[in-house]
C-alpha cells in the first residue's frame, strides 16, 4: 500500500457508520446511515433487506456515494468521500460468509430470504484531512467510472 492507501485503510479497516446516498425514483438523492465493513481491496459491504427502498434504488441505479470517518467534529480526524457502484448479492454462500448474529433483530438468520448483502466497489475515494480544503484522491486503476 502507498501512503494514501494506508491513510484510507486506517479509516476503512474497522466497521463503522457511513452515510449512503442513492438516487430515488424521482431522480433526487436519498441518504441514510449504514454500517459498513471494508475489505483490503477497499470494497465495502453492508447488509440490508431485499424489500427496502435502498435495495430497490441500488437495483435501479447502482451508482452510490458514501461518507465515513469523522462523525464527531471537530476531533481532528479525517473523513472519506467514496464514489462507487453497488451490487446486491443474495446467494447462500455470501449470506453465510457475512452473517452476524447481531442481525437477528432484523432477520431470522442467514437463510432469511429478506437478508441480502450489498458490495460497493469504489471508483474513487477522497481522503479529507483536517485543516485542508483539498482532498487527496485515490482512483481504482481498473475502474471505467471517473468523477
Amino acid at each position: 500500500m502507498n501512503e494514501l492507501e494506508e491513510k484510507i485503510w486506517r479509516i476503512l479497516g474497522k466497521p463503522q457508520t457511513a452515510a449512503l446516498a442513492t438516487i430515488g425514483d424521482d431522480g433526487a438523492p436519498w441518504v441514510r446511515y449504514v454500517t459498513i465493513r471494508g475489505e483490503s481491496d477497499f470494497t465495502l459491504t453492508f447488509c440490508t433487506g431485499r424489500s427496502t427502498r435502498k435495495a430497490r434504488q441500488i437495483l435501479a441505479n447502482p451508482g452510490v456515494h458514501l461518507t465515513c470517518g469523522n462523525l464527531q467534529p471537530p476531533d481532528g480526524s479525517a473523513f472519506l468521500q467514496i464514489a462507487g457502484r453497488a451490487a446486491i448479492r443474495s446467494d447462500a454462500a455470501t449470506r453465510a460468509k457475512y452473517w452476524q448474529e447481531g442481525w437477528r433483530r432484523y432477520f431470522r438468520g442467514p437463510d432469511d430470504p429478506e437478508y441480502i448483502m450489498v458490495f460497493v466497489t469504489p471508483s474513487s475515494i477522497e481522503y479529507n484531512a483536517p485543516g485542508s480544503f483539498t482532498p487527496e484522491v485515490w482512483t481504482d486503476p481498473t475502474s471505467d467510472v471517473r468523477r
